[in-house]
């Protein structure tokens, strides 16, 4: 989860609070962008959630969406910045930013939420992870137990840990790919899908990515954002197709001159193909982008958990980590029994946390780099 620290600010430089617009997979311009900020940080205030800015309760703020970054608030196409400094009394916790959008001045207006923190400090300028400080507060683990820093630190270890072993991420990333043209007219992306900026194709290995390809001739494989299907997912099989003539019933179409649709393959070479855009395996909630799935943020506060003891306190760190073996204790004697020693799970060893992860384990054959 993203963070800000009291005093630093969301901008241009340090785009905590940004917003991706995609429609059928394509990062797309807005008309209309506004926002508020509302302060979470505690059950009473969950059930009424308090407006910090702007100040006037229901005011929004406006996003300068024209003009790119520094003088407004574009980064790129289809990716904006809210600006805001949390005041150096805002309180410490859960905070959400609510996006207000429109595609044209004339469609319907869009709204969804996301969270954010605010804390004292923050590693950098703005901590990502899988989890936030204070859902380790919520699961009783105290400041004199763990910093917020050092809480950050092993919120961001155990992300990468995540990553590392299921071969994913799961948050939005821009990236830009360089894939093997296959010859056909499917090329896998690896990642999940959440927007395409640009798809281009070299024309010779002197020329790297010199020819764009026109989005009205491919289709992209991220339906379980814009259409909520989740059979199949997309996110197992990402990828990009060319349309062609059978696709259209009848319709006929010639992309290029006398080119028909059916000649229209990636063609076959190495790192032939570029792909910029927004990836990320994310659960539909909504939004233009999803959210990051339940379970892998619990998977995360799990092994936060286990690393709470401190490397040198053995006997705190051996319980932490093996107390999922206990069959048997018995306290007076300070005696206990742990089941036999064989994998359980496929990672860490603790079934509760590998049977989540594994669930999350990129298949095999994506077929990309």
């Amino acid at each position: 989860m993203s963070a800000l620290a009291r005093g630093r600010p969301s901008n241009c430089a340090n785009p905590v609070l940004d917003l991706f617009t995609q429609v059928n997979g394509l990062l797309v311009d807005v008309a209309v962008l506004e926002f508020q900020v509302f302060d979470v940080s505690d059950a009473g205030k969950q059930l009424a959630p308090v407006q910090v800015y702007p100040a006037v309760a229901g005011a929004r703020a406006p996003v300068s969406i024209a003009t790119l970054c520094p003088a407004g608030d574009k980064l790129s196409t289809g990716h904006f910045v809210a600006r805001w400094t949390p005041p150096l009394d805002e309180a410490i916790g859960t905070h959400e930013i609510r996006w207000f959008f429109r595609l044209t001045l004339t469609s319907p207006e869009q709204t969804f939420r996301e969270e954010f923190e605010v804390l004292v400090e923050v590693a950098g300028f703005a901590a990502t992870g899988y989890a936030a400080v204070s859902d380790l507060r919520e699961e009783g683990v105290t400041p004199a137990e763990a910093t917020d820093a050092r809480l950050q630190r092993l919120i961001a270890l155990a992300s990468r840990y995540v990553e590392r072993v299921t071969g994913r991420f799961f948050e939005t990333r821009l990236q830009t790919l360089r894939l093997d043209g296959t010859g056909g007219r499917t090329l896998a992306l690896g990642h999940p899908v959440i927007g395409v900026d640009g798809v281009f194709i070299d024309s010779s290995p002197f020329s790297p990515g010199d020819l764009p390809v026109d989005p009205s001739v491919y289709r992209v494989y991220n339906r379980h954002l814009t259409q909520g299907l989740l059979l199949p997912d997309d996110r197992d099989n990402p990828n990009l197709e060319f349309i062609h003539g059978s696709d259209l019933g009848g319709v006929r179409f010639e992309p290029v001159g006398a080119l028909g649709l059916a000649s229209l393959v990636w063609p076959r070479g190495q790192q032939n193909v570029t792909v910029r855009g927004v990836f990320g395996y994310t659960e539909p909630d909504g939004s233009p982008t999803g959210r990051t799935p339940d379970l892998i943020r619990h998977a995360t506060k799990l092994l936060v958990m286990r690393e709470l003891p401190r490397l040198g306190d053995i006997d705190r760190r051996e319980d932490a980590q093996r107390r999922w073996r206990l069959t048997g204790e018995r306290t007076r004697d300070q005696s206990y029994t742990l089941e036999a020693l064989r994998l359980h799970g496929a990672f860490t060893g603790d079934p509760e946390i590998d049977n989540i992860l594994v669930a999350f384990v990129r298949p095999p054959d994506l077929g990309a780099a």
